[in-house]
């Protein structure tokens, strides 16, 4: 797998050549026997600007588009009177400002709310929590049924002979940091491992800055449909991308034009094998298990990393036989023994630590107004308190500008994203999970591996990993005294303390026991790759 990232190329014009390449292979695929006219320019993101797809009476124009013309190129199609399609894309520049909006642009509050925010920011949080409590009340899960609808009675075709190597295609959110991309990039390895080709595509436009941390392998490709190819125009490239590189086996991870292209894929590929992973019940709608749980009737097997999901899907889809639990954890021989925790009653220190992406969900203004009640509940007890944040996302500013606001640049360290997280976990006491949604930190498993104790809200499937006595509630206000409090008994009550440390352990061993996420997928993608199988 040959890097992408803009230090690659060595000059400007060699990075356009590989942009160009890059986006006449994919609608090359999409149209194979019609005659294209490529026209490029360089500027905006096209997912934004509209590319121009000018194909029979329908026409998509592009808009944003920079005047300096790059260049036009024809592809000769295989059938001469085939009618000719004019596409228009933009080559973004390094690195494309449309696409690091989503993932480095500053946090600002609502406008209407900014002067709330500089004066009271845990009351801005608390408008923000109650909308999100408002929209949770709202949603109403939905599910497609096609049965009595013909869908059944289609004919069915078989699949065609190939010579190449069977392959998978999986879609993926996005290449950067986050759990369900971790199982993404897992299942990339194992894939490969097995046998199979990978396809991997991406559907929302960003930096995508783990590319290079795909497999170096020539079986492995990173198509950028993310870039070039409108969400709308995916059904018709995977199916051609499934007939001309012999994919059997289609695996999602939070990607939702991979979704909307399964009616195509059950309709004219029925052999095809669709399996999905999911993370995480989102307050405003649902969330990807929402949205799978709406295609379930297209999918052959769902697989879950915690019991709420298995929960979710029974209660709100009635899918049961079709779910398999599969923890993000590594099976380790011989079984690794757990440190013991670092935390001990009545000590003149206190080392707290956050690890995150500085985004909402995780609520980094929460993370720093915890600290700044720690630090008052420090000095009260003649405690030294030393904190530290490791993330980058929007809210770094934010943070940044509050840490100095309540003085705390002292004894608050800002900590890049790269950093040893299992060193600074060994290194510290508390780790900080105020979140305003989880699915199953892996934070947490990393924490108490290394002796540390996560204080964490009572959000998604936490209780299966964290005591009763550590979870806080969610309000922000409540969170923030709840955090605190559980520290004070901590360092207080040696019976409580001691009891918080055997619960966390006995909770990560029962977590341990279960089926892995590896366990359960490496039996269908050696499936997949084996060709005598047809």
């Amino acid at each position: 797998m040959t890097s992408l990232t803009p230090s690659a190329f060595g000059t400007e014009s060699a990075y356009i050549d590989h942009e160009i390449s890059e986006a006449m292979a994919i609608y090359a695929r999409l149209y194979p026997t019609q005659s294209l006219r490529f026209l490029f320019y360089q500027g905006k993101d096209p997912i934004h600007g509209k590319p121009e797809i000018t194909e029979g009476a329908f026409t998509f124009r592009a808009q944003h588009l920079s005047p300096e013309y790059l260049g036009q190129v024809m592809r000769p199609g295989t059938h001469p009177d085939a009618p000719q399609i004019t596409i228009s894309l933009a080559i973004p520049r390094r690195p494309n400002p449309a696409e690091a909006q989503q993932t480095d642009a500053p946090w600002v509050p609502m406008r209407p709310l900014r002067r709330l925010f500089s004066v009271w920011p845990l009351g801005y949080e608390k408008i923000r929590y109650q909308a999100e409590m408002l929209r949770k009340k709202r949603r109403k899960p939905g599910r497609l049924n096609l049965r009595g609808q013909g869908w059944d009675h289609l004919p069915v075709p078989s699949r065609p002979a190939s010579d190449k190597k069977p392959a998978i295609l999986i879609g993926m959110h996005w290449l950067e940091v986050g759990g369900a991309e971790k199982l993404g990039f897992d299942t990339i390895r194992w894939a490969i491992e097995a046998g199979l080709r990978v396809f991997v595509a991406a559907s929302v436009p960003a930096l995508q800055r783990l590319q290079d941390k795909l497999p170096d392998s020539p079986d492995v490709t990173f198509l950028r449909l993310d870039r070039y190819l409108p969400h709308d125009k995916w059904p018709r490239f995977v199916a051609r991308l499934i007939e001309d590189e012999n994919i059997g086996l289609v695996h999602i991870h939070h990607c939702i034009p991979l979704y909307e292209s399964l009616p195509q894929i059950r309709a004219t590929m029925p052999w095809i094998k669709v399996i999905d992973s999911t993370h995480i019940v989102e307050y405003a709608d649902g969330g990807y298990p929402r949205t799978s749980g709406v295609w379930s009737e297209f999918i052959d097997m769902h697989h879950v990393i915690s019991r709420e999901l298995v929960d979710y899907y029974r209660d709100n889809f009635q899918v049961i036989g079709k779910l398999r639990l599969g923890r993000m954890l590594d099976r380790a021989e011989p079984a690794r023994e757990l440190l013991a925790m670092n935390m001990m009653p009545g000590q003149d220190h206190l080392r707290v630590t956050f690890v995150g992406r500085l985004y909402y969900q995780k609520r980094p203004v929460v993370v720093v107004e915890a600290l700044r009640a720690l630090d008052k509940w420090a000095m009260a007890n003649g405690v030294t308190l030393r904190g530290r944040i490791i993330g980058e996302g929007p809210f770094l500013n934010t943070v940044r500008t509050l840490l100095k606001r309540h003085g705390l640049t002292s004894k608050v360290e800002l900590l890049p994203a790269g950093s040893t997280v299992p060193q600074i976990m060994a290194d510290s006491d508390i780790l900080l999970l105020p979140s305003n949604n989880e699915g199953l930190a892996l934070v947490c498993y990393e924490a108490i591996e290394q002796g540390c104790i996560p204080i964490s809200t009572d959000v998604g499937s936490q209780s299966e990993i964290v005591p009763a006595d550590l979870l806080v509630p969610l309000e922000p206000a409540a969170c923030v005294k709840g955090i605190v409090t559980a520290v004070d008994r901590l360092w207080k009550d040696r019976d409580f303390c001691d009891r918080q440390k055997a619960e966390l352990q006995a909770a990560w061993t029962r977590i341990a026991a279960d089926p892995t996420a590896q366990e359960i997928l490496m039996p269908i993608y050696r499936d997949a790759a084996d060709t005598t199988q047809e």
